[in-house]
């Protein structure tokens, strides 16, 4: 698969970084710096959205094509790319959220396109070592509803990495 990896200057490190582990993932990657450039000869477009790319207007330029949204922050999608299947880096890049994009890429649907789409489009959270998830495992609820979470547990002096459903309380953790 060769996708172009469309970003804003302000998200060059994390662009960086998942460039890097989309080319482990078996992806050719096109790296781009100004979000508006066409992907000429690339299966898809990877689009790193933040606040950064909200600000610029990239939304608008993002149709006709295969374009996979990867949210860098809380920012919140437009409705032209928050139809789409979508990963939310919650807790940075990881190899195995550079290999569910990669999946996404050659299954995305064409931007713009008004064909048979589910009613809820698929967001994967990565939560690093605690996994993806695309739903909460007790309530159902979207996984943009799962926030990650660092505390100590003063009992047992250990420093804890958790996800916790803002719906229905349910959470998942592991050692820091």
């Amino acid at each position: 698969m060769r996708a172009q990896l469309s970003y804003q200057p302000q998200d060059e490190r994390q662009a960086s970084s998942l460039a890097a582990a989309l080319s482990r993932a078996g992806a050719d990657v096109v790296p781009s710096a100004d979000a508006g450039t066409e992907a000429a000869g690339t299966d898809a477009v990877v689009l790193l959205w933040s606040y950064a790319a909200q600000a610029a207007g990239v939304a608008a330029r993002a149709e006709g094509g295969r374009v996979v949204p990867v949210r860098l922050d809380d920012c919140p999608l437009p409705p032209l790319l928050d139809r789409l299947p979508q990963v939310r880096l919650a807790v940075g890049v990881t190899d195995a959220a550079a290999a569910a994009i990669a999946r996404l890429a050659l299954t995305a649907t064409l931007a713009g396109d008004q064909g048979t789409e589910p009613e809820l489009p698929v967001v994967i959270s990565d939560f690093g070592p605690l996994g993806q998830y695309e739903t909460c495992p007790r309530c159902g609820v979207g996984s943009d509803r799962l926030r990650p979470y660092v505390t100590v547990d003063h009992h047992d002096d250990r420093a804890l990495r958790l996800v916790i459903c803002g719906s229905c309380g349910w959470q998942d953790h592991g050692d820091l």
